[in-house]
């Protein structure tokens, strides 16, 4: 058994009129993290690329780089009086080097590193989920 769709038109269809405030509270609904912007045009009923239109509307253009939060590495200092002095580095080179080269960045990697990291930071730099 298939189930069809109909639809009655009764009468003169119009465009629905967004207001401002409602365009901007959907732009900012459907560009939140982990939220798919087609998942809340569809729930609306307007095409994808309408939400993108409001967003450069308010926004501008918008640039394609992969968004980064800010991190600070913070380290466990022993107290001045427990530090040592200091011993010189060895004159060698490093102990690896990666280095990749994108259309838009490049990123060099040296040293002693975490796979899944380098992978993370490639997926992301590709725009490829990790």
């Amino acid at each position: 058994m298939t189930i069809q769709r109909v639809e009655v038109i009764t009468g003169l269809e119009r465009r629905r009129q967004f207001s401002d405030e409602e365009k901007l509270r959907l732009v900012e609904e459907a560009f939140q993290p982990g939220v798919k912007a087609t998942e809340v045009a569809r729930r609306l009923g307007v095409d994808v690329s309408l939400l993108y239109r409001w967003r450069r509307q308010f926004f501008g253009q918008q640039p394609r780089l992969p968004a980064f939060m800010p991190i600070t590495v913070a380290t466990d200092a022993p107290a001045p009086e427990e530090m040592t002095e200091p011993t010189a580095a060895p004159a060698g080179p490093p102990a690896g080097l990666i280095e990749v080269e994108f259309a838009t960045a490049r990123v060099r990697i040296t040293g002693a590193v975490d796979p899944a990291l380098v992978g993370t930071v490639i997926a992301a730099l590709s725009g490829r989920p990790a």
